[in-house]
């Protein structure tokens, strides 16, 4: 089963570019006078949905990245963290039949032809070894098991992942709305002042609500995930426990 790429370092370097964006001398009133179009010091009657995105500032890029990859890893691992797809109990009573019967080049063509499943991949290790009955053939099943094990694991994390990342960017985002909020305050012009500090009000109630957007989700599609792979966790540890005793059954 594949992995995903390591999101963690691309969305740091990607937040730190934008961070330094975000802080350009000159942002805060190019956001202020968008906020301007229906009148000085007031905000719009109806924001679209890209206005009221835009108005998060540059944090908001690196939420709307973290978003598309949750999104791609909930696709994935919905067509693939299946018990019936990864750990077929057919397969596993076919091969189990053909193994206690000994025909063992019957039970690695069939592994072969179904190489996409765990126990295929269990079986495989074993019956590749010069003699499946030995203790290296043993190890060989058992590290294969744990391995897929822990990539099966190790896939659904990057959902935990963006479940702690998103909101603390989304709160990030709220500090730097209010500290542009309060740099409005010793302007001297009223008018400006009260639209610096809608814009400054309005990054960061929207970076605070798409942090939690994106961070609510993920978690329950982690939560779920999570007991699809427990289950295959535990049917994978009954499959390979016989499936060992029986290719070294003598």
């Amino acid at each position: 089963m594949a992995k995903p790429r390591n999101i963690l370092p691309v969305a740091g370097w990607a937040f730190i570019f934008l961070l330094l964006l975000n802080c350009h001398p000159h942002l805060a009133y190019a956001q202020a006078s968008d906020l301007s179009v229906s009148g000085a010091g007031q905000m719009p009657a109806e924001m679209t949905l890209w206005q009221t995105l835009k108005a998060g500032g540059g944090v908001m890029i690196v939420i709307g990245f973290l978003s598309v990859v949750g999104v791609a890893i909930i696709i994935y691992d919905l067509m693939m963290l299946n018990v019936n797809k990864l750990a077929p109990r057919r397969l596993f009573d076919e091969v189990m039949r053909k193994i206690e019967s000994r025909d063992l080049p019957a039970a690695k063509t069939m592994c072969l032809n179904q190489n996409n499943t765990i126990i295929s991949k269990i079986v495989l290790a074993g019956l590749e070894r010069k003699n499946p009955m030995d203790d290296s053939a043993r190890e060989a099943m058992e590290n294969t098991a744990r391995v897929e094990l822990t990539n099966l694991w190790q896939n659904i994390s990057y959902l935990s992942d963006i479940v702690a990342v998103a909101p603390l960017l989304g709160l990030l985002g709220t500090v730097l709305g209010m500290i542009q909020a309060f740099h409005a305050v010793p302007l001297q012009s009223a008018s400006l002042k009260t639209t610096l500090l809608a814009a400054g009000i309005s990054k960061a109630m929207v970076t605070t609500a798409s942090g939690l957007i994106v961070a609510i989700p993920a978690l329950i599609a982690y939560s779920y995930f999570r007991g699809q792979v427990q289950q295959i966790t535990n049917m994978i540890e009954i499959y390979s426990t016989d499936i060992i005793k029986a290719v070294q059954k003598r």
